[in-house]
């Protein structure tokens, strides 16, 4: 299983296998296990409890979508983000941290070790997204309870770029 595809109705395009990005989305990527991404994003909230099902008929991506587009359809998750709702994103070797936009604070702290999963997709309003999907196996239950958390991006180009740079850092950690 590919856990870094996009789904929906994403376009195709072609990122630097070099570990060394730029552009106008705020990507700065070094070389080995010092890569770090930062994006500015906005935040569209998270679904709680995800329960993936055994579902063999779908995949693992289109089951996540799914249950972010049922939350949305619940109005446990807005459709549109505010202005507010800016936030940056930094990924690196730590996981995933999500920064206030005006004073840098940080909101959210993610470790490598639980993001399960990230997806980006397009909304039905044409809109890019990216979900994680994060999770921690409860030692009492044996099962794992899992989160999403997901964000907007500006286009469908930095949506690809935060998978990409994730992607980036696993591929480092697991060769050496």
């Amino acid at each position: 299983m590919n856990m870094f595809r996009g789904k929906g109705k994403s376009k195709s395009s072609q990122h630097s296998e070099t570990g060394r990005e730029s552009g106008k989305s705020g990507v700065s990527v070094l070389d080995g296990l010092n890569q770090e991404a930062h994006f500015e994003v906005c935040f569209l909230g998270v679904v709680r409890d995800i329960n993936m099902g055994t579902s063999r008929k779908r995949d693992k991506e289109a089951q996540l979508v799914d249950q972010v587009e049922e939350a949305q359809i619940d109005g446990k998750l807005p459709l549109s983000p505010r202005d507010e709702d800016k936030v940056f994103i930094t990924i690196s070797r730590h996981g995933l941290k999500v920064l206030d936009s005006t004073k840098k604070e940080v909101l959210q702290r993610h470790p490598l070790h639980i993001i399960a999963q990230v997806v980006h997709y397009e909304d039905g309003f044409g809109k890019p997204n990216v979900a994680f999907k994060i999770g921690q196996l409860q030692h009492s239950k044996d099962t794992c309870i899992y989160q999403c958390y997901v964000f907007q991006c500006p286009n469908e180009d930095q949506a690809q770029a935060v998978c990409q740079s994730l992607r980036n850092i696993f591929n480092v950690i697991t060769v050496q």
